[in-house]
């Protein structure tokens, strides 16, 4: 029905529209609709790369399948698998970079020892210089080793005496009772004897201090062998420095010699030399020799063709048997006939 709406108004929540129809005035009650509508939140699965609902009864249901953890179980594993090569990646790159600075040093110290400038010097003068400290520390070190191997000596003296003096020691029975027992007759007694015993604290106290001796006469032995190694090994560099001055020295005197006499023709190519062809070696495969056995291979004879020859006479006047053959002049045509039979032919009513 066709109508027209005269006026719309709202009273709170309520709406009302004013139409008229057919000369008759209407007023009606209005439903306002909502603003805007509002979808379903979702998220993003990055395991599954898939959309799900954003509420914890889908989002649960969807962890607990078996897809979404075969997924995660790869992801994992993937994961594992490229830490494992940056890794590995991350210490071979340690290993060149470390090698790269030795070298670099290595060639750093020649070139200072074969051109020796200011830094040089400097250097050369600090390393001898530290080398003379250590010498004078090593001689040091020494000479207070032998003053502390005097003074253990004194105080082992000195405990073995304490102990020995005492042969009852202090022990304690599975049933937490304490007893004494001679370490000389193997007697053994509860009651404390008059001449004095080792209790049991003293004897932990003497037993640490046998670790502690050992521990040192070890840490002793290490430095020693480290200090001879070092000794060693700063022997060697002088040594090789100085040959390496002695070269130098050598090297600068040639080089000031004048030569005497006419100046040498000059030769950008340099000289003839001769180019002596290398003989190279067969080399040995060390395979097993094999035995051959020699084939006799008959030899194929191809029997002989004979050709038989046969003459006949003329055959222009040859008189057989059969009578005289007829011949054919030479380059003569043999004249065609035509057959007229199978042609059409003029009639009187064409």
């Amino acid at each position: 029905r066709q109508h027209s709406v005269i006026a719309l108004w709202s009273e709170g929540e309520e709406c009302f529209k004013f139409y008229k129809q057919k000369r008759k005035y209407f007023l009606l009650p209005c439903y306002i609709m909502a603003d805007y509508w509002k979808s379903q939140a979702k998220k993003f699965c990055d395991f599954c790369k898939c959309w799900i609902a954003d509420n914890k009864p889908s989002i649960g249901f969807h962890e607990s399948g078996k897809r979404h953890k075969e997924n995660v179980a790869k992801r994992l594993s993937e994961i594992r698998k490229t830490s494992v090569k940056s890794y590995q990646e991350e210490v071979q790159v340690d290993k060149e970079m470390k090698k790269m600075e030795e070298e670099a040093l290595k060639a750093y110290m020649k070139d200072l020892q074969e051109n020796p400038d200011y830094t040089s010097k400097r250097i050369l003068e600090d390393t001898e210089r530290r080398k003379q400290e250590l010498e004078e520390s090593v001689k040091q070190s020494q000479g207070s080793e032998e003053s502390q191997e005097a003074k253990a000596k004194e105080s082992q003296t000195m405990s073995a005496a304490a102990s020995t003096s005492k042969v009852w020691h202090e022990a304690k029975s599975d049933e937490g009772y304490t007893y004494y027992w001679n370490t000389i007759t193997a007697e053994s007694k509860w009651e404390p004897p008059e001449e004095g015993f080792v209790s049991i604290k003293e004897q932990e106290l003497q037993k640490e201090e046998k670790k502690l001796k050992e521990e040192i006469k070890r840490e002793k032995k290490q430095e020693k062998a480290k200090r001879k190694q070092e000794e060693i090994r700063a022997f060697k560099e002088r040594e090789n420095f100085k040959k390496k001055r002695k070269n130098d020295d050598e090297k600068k005197e040639t080089e000031a010699e004048v030569q005497v006499g006419p100046a040498p023709k000059p030769d950008p190519y340099g000289g003839w030399t001769v180019i002596e062809p290398k003989i190279e070696e067969p080399l040995d495969l060390e395979l097993p020799q094999q035995e051959f056995v020699a084939i006799r291979i008959p030899e194929l004879t191809e029997p002989e063709v004979k050709f038989k020859e046969k003459t006949f006479s003329s055959l222009k006047h040859d008189e057989s048997e059969f009578g005289t053959v007829k011949m054919e002049p030479e380059g003569g045509f043999k004249k065609r006939k035509l057959n007229r039979g199978n042609m059409r032919q003029k009639l009187d009513t064409d």
